[in-house]
């Protein structure tokens, strides 16, 4: 019972300095860093504990006590730990950490300093509310909190127009797409008679074939099967928070947000809802092909239209903005392909390096300055060539024995779902391909060209007499990489394993046995498929590269395809033309209107009346709370504690 309830203190610290930030701020104007950053240290030590506890004893849960009875619903507020949920504590905890500490010294200055803390912190525990909670009320609730908490970071800096429009749009966007969401748990009250998500998945099975009249209202009979209406209307929920198609049109605008700010909605947050919502209702969703098929048609659409569009932009924040949304579409699909365990740790992955980019953006982008002086470059091709060609090819080869080993493929395909299993061949060749056009295209350019060279202005070379001379890599460095990569591959091998296995006990869904249905002879003709598809891609670079003198201009087609993926294929002035101006126009037109006169002299005087208690409130905030607020925090959770040993 006492371990119980030490892990409620992971969500309950974040939460005690939000309050603290907001109740006493006035008594750390500049030291509010000294609040958060211990909280959000205390998560994750204590997440790190629960992931210990998960693997050595299984799942946790943690009753608090019972929040509503009434009639059938009885909603039971309670922490549920599982596999999922402690893989997902530690990325938000982590990364959470990690911008508090960059916050620190990022926001230095800044008038909110205290209120953007207070706010994050606020953030921190909705999300890991969201990923601890047992029902689907107390996870619609943290759902919307943290859309509240992201309008607020996004509107940080107030006085910037795009500010404000940025943050009302992110708001206004999620709550169209929350509305399918709370339908959603409605349905699935009326179809299970509860709303705890262990009971709904394990009832699942048996009600797959009930089925609801959606036009019972209109007197007319169209019958669904309730688990894919289930599905659907949360999945809506889900391409809202994480951008999908059609509602990502806020996430790149989230980028008048700070740095930090971006990159705890981008990796830890806010766009990791979706996939998590996803994978921890597997078990339902899995009965609806037409669910599955969706889902995945809708992320792939995604990842390919947000991949291209961020190729062609010019900002960083957009490109990275876009990368995000592309990355999330590909989690979204293999999640209706059932490689669940595979979204998982691509979110895990993504999380950790979209942070870690995120940061090193920010600081790169208030160190840039003016180019000093001037550089030259030779662009012959001299000797040493064959062997930076030789390289690519071998680092070109190694993709496929890394993907096409059977740990891979067992991570694909550990619920035992064929689609999953054919997403993987395609997808796999794809990427292999892929990277290889990468590696050459970037092995070549970087040592033939070399770094970037910039010499005093007293000491800049004369163009005629010293040229800089291409640079080409030492053989040495390729074996090194050579065997760097050879013993990454082997590492995720192994941790590709155990991954798998770790998280495939939290998944109540089929599961298969390693290399299940895979032979021997399978695995070698998807290897050299594999390999010769990278050899195909290392030629194709290789073409390109000797062609790229004449590919200087381009005919009008393709001018014509940039202009329009530039402009992100004008999907937010069709959504301003047909749905934004048209509702200002008709908001407008209501604003004249005589009854709408009275029903705004009415908000006018409540609006005084709620001025006047928040003046209130400010007078009772400076003499009682700034004074008390140990003793606020005492009682709050000697309040939180009592309740849960009366329960």
């Amino acid at each position: 019972v006492v371990m119980e309830f030490v892990y409620i203190f992971i969500p309950l610290l974040p939460l005690l300095a939000f309050l603290v930030l907001a109740l006493g701020g006035s008594q750390f104007p500049s030291d509010s860093h000294k609040i958060g950053i211990p909280a959000i240290a205390g998560s994750f030590i204590l997440s790190i504990l629960a992931f210990v506890q998960v693997l050595n004893n299984g799942p946790i849960e943690v009753p608090l006590y019972t929040l509503l009875e009434s009639g059938n619903l009885t909603i039971d507020l309670g922490l549920y730990i599982d596999q999922l949920t402690v893989l997902l504590l530690l990325l938000v905890s982590g990364v959470s950490g990690v911008v508090h500490v960059y916050s620190s010294r990022y926001m230095i200055g800044d008038p909110k300093y205290n209120r953007f803390f207070a706010v994050i912190a606020l953030f921190t525990f909705s999300m890991l509310m969201l990923v601890m909670s047992r029902n689907l009320l107390m996870l619609y609730v943290f759902w919307e909190v943290m859309g509240l908490c992201s309008y607020l970071l996004i509107s940080h800096a107030a006085a910037r127009k795009s500010a404000g429009q940025a943050a009302t749009k992110a708001f206004l966007v999620n709550a169209v797409a929350d509305v399918g969401f709370g339908l959603g748990v409605i349905l699935a009250f009326r179809t299970f008679g509860t709303l705890d998500i262990p009971q709904i998945l394990a009832q699942a099975p048996a009600m797959a074939e009930n089925t609801v009249n959606v036009l019972a209202w209109v007197g007319l009979d169209l019958h669904l099967r309730s688990v894919t209406l289930i599905s659907l209307l949360l999945f809506t929920g889900a391409m809202g928070k994480s951008a999908q198609i059609p509602f990502h049109v806020w996430l790149p605008f989230a980028m008048e947000a700070p740095t930090p700010v971006s990159a705890l909605i981008h990796a830890a947050t806010m766009v990791n809802a979706g996939p998590f919502l996803l994978v921890r209702l597997s078990p339902l969703i899995v009965l609806s092909p037409v669910a599955m098929t969706f889902i995945a048609v809708i992320g792939a659409a995604t990842a390919v239209f947000a991949g291209i569009v961020s190729l062609t932009q010019s900002d960083i924040k957009k490109i990275l903005a876009y990368s995000t949304i592309s990355q999330i579409g590909f989690m979204i699909m293999t999640c209706g392909l059932g490689a669940f365990v595979v979204a998982i740790f691509h979110l895990l992955a993504h999380g950790c390096y979209k942070a870690f980019f995120f940061l090193s953006t920010g600081n790169a982008l208030r160190s840039v300055e003016p180019g000093h002086g001037n550089r030259e470059h030779a662009h012959h091709s001299p000797h040493g060539m064959g062997v930076l060609h030789i390289g690519a090819l071998l680092l070109a080869c190694l993709p496929p024995f890394i993907l096409f080993s059977g740990s891979y493929e067992y991570l694909w395909g550990v619920t035992g779902f064929a689609s999953a299993t054919i997403g993987f061949r395609v997808i796999g060749l794809i990427t292999v391909f892929v990277t290889s056009v990468y590696l050459f295209r970037s092995i070549t350019s970087l040592f033939i060209q070399g770094p970037k060279t910039y010499w005093p202005t007293s000491e800049q070379p004369n163009s005629e007499n010293h040229s800089i001379q291409p640079k080409f890599v030492n053989s040495s460095i390729l074996i090194g990489l050579l065997i760097t990569a050879l013993l990454l591959g082997i590492m995720l091998t192994l941790f590709w394993n155990w991954f798998a296995g770790f998280l495939a006990q939290g998944l109540a869904l089929p599961s298969v046995s390693l290399l299940e249905g895979s032979g021997e002879a399978s695995f070698q003709i998807w290897l050299l498929v594999s390999l010769g598809v990278a050899i195909a891609g290392w030629a194709f670079a290789y073409s390109q590269a000797q062609l790229r003198h004449q590919a200087a201009r381009a005919d009008e087609r393709k001018a014509w395809l940039y202009v329009l993926f530039w402009n992100k294929f004008y999907v937010d002035e069709i959504y301003d033309a047909y749905i934004v101006n048209p509702i200002i126009r008709l908001t407008r037109w209501f604003s004249r209107s005589a009854e709408t006169r009275e029903i705004r002299q009415s908000m006018e005087k409540f609006s005084r009346q709620t001025m006047a208690l928040g003046d209130m409130l400010a007078l009772a905030r400076s003499r009682f709370i700034g004074h008390n607020i140990l003793f606020l925090i005492f009682g709050f959770v000697f309040t939180m504690g009592l309740l849960y040993i009366l329960s």
